[in-house]
């Protein structure tokens, strides 16, 4: 992989000047508490090779180019980041439906269950937003660019969104070649393993979503890239472009959208998304979680709590 790195220590979210110029290497938008980090623009081979376990038929091997650098979410958009932008005036506190407000649109991991009562319950404000359109995705994002652009901190061109499909699998390799981000040269047991997912697979049986941020970041600094939640991306789902891409944007037009990523439920392969995971499915994860992976969604799916989303500050599109 080639980079094009662009320096810079990590400064606070309200030093103007430096996040509009791409020298920062990390920094939190004031107020809502999205910590974004740097990604270097620069070439990868996107896909995977013929040999690798698990492997489907779209990924073919290609080369792509990201020609400028952007700022990817270090973690998957919470549902507090959620709520206070697209329901900032609601009463969660009072609402005792543990989905929340179904008419607005709300996670399905809503709340703790206190035994067998959904009363008195908390928030579960850390784990990732799910249940989320694309179309409700890329108004939160439309709604923080609004904000981040009367702040005056939006770079020249750039825009927050959702990320590209190369966007999402550069950032999510950060240089690694292997099936995995954080060990790409280990096998799936062992990059299961020193990434933390093995003590998590109670989750996984459970069906549940966790916190953001508890697994080992990359190296680039983002988390959660392997599993909790899938991830929507810009692009509709289709076949790779033959030969030399630079920034691409995916078809035209299509049915479904693409999403990446895995989630914390095990599908076993060619599962129905939103199956739940028995333990034989649990322990054949790794075809969804690989850094390769492809899966796609109706834009319009809104009851999957297996599907969430991050952002991107990254050029208009």
């Amino acid at each position: 992989m080639v980079v094009i790195l662009a320096g810079g220590a990590a400064l606070p979210g309200d030093n103007v000047a430096q996040i509009t110029a791409l020298k920062v290497k990390e920094w939190t938008v004031p107020e809502l508490g999205l910590k974004m980090a740097l990604i270097p623009a620069g070439s990868f081979v996107m896909g995977s090779p013929k040999d690798e376990a698990d492997r489907r038929e779209d990924e073919v091997q290609h080369e792509v180019t990201i020609t400028r650098p952007f700022y990817m979410g270090a973690y998957e958009v919470t549902q507090k980041q959620y709520y206070d932008i697209m329901l900032p005036d609601f009463d969660h506190d009072s609402w005792r439906y543990f989905r929340g407000p179904i008419h607005a649109g709300a996670a399905f991991h809503y709340r703790y269950r206190d035994g067998r009562s959904w009363t008195g319950r908390k928030m579960k404000l850390q784990h990732p937003m799910e249940c989320v359109t694309w179309h409700k995705a890329r108004e939160f994002c439309r709604k923080v660019t609004e904000r981040e652009r009367k702040a005056g901190r939006l770079p020249k061109g750039y825009v927050y969104r959702l990320p590209t499909e190369a966007e999402w699998e550069y950032a999510c390799r950060a240089g690694s070649k292997g099936p995995y981000n954080v060990k790409g040269d280990g096998d799936k047991a062992d990059y299961l393993k020193s990434a933390g997912y093995l003590g998590s697979f109670a989750n996984v049986a459970a069906g549940i979503t966790i916190p953001v941020g508890r697994k080992k970041p990359n190296a680039w600094g983002l988390y959660d890239m392997h599993g909790n939640v899938y991830e929507w991306c810009l692009d509709w789902y289709g076949p790779y472009p033959t030969g030399k891409a630079k920034d691409p944007t995916g078809p035209a037009k299509g049915r479904k959208k693409v999403a990446r990523g895995g989630s914390f439920n095990g599908l076993c392969p060619d599962a129905p998304p939103g199956s739940r995971a028995s333990g034989d499915c649990f322990s054949d994860a790794g075809p969804f979680l690989r850094s390769a992976s492809r899966y796609k969604f109706s834009p319009d799916a809104n009851f999957y709590a297996i599907l969430g989303f991050r952002v991107v500050l990254a050029p208009d599109r």
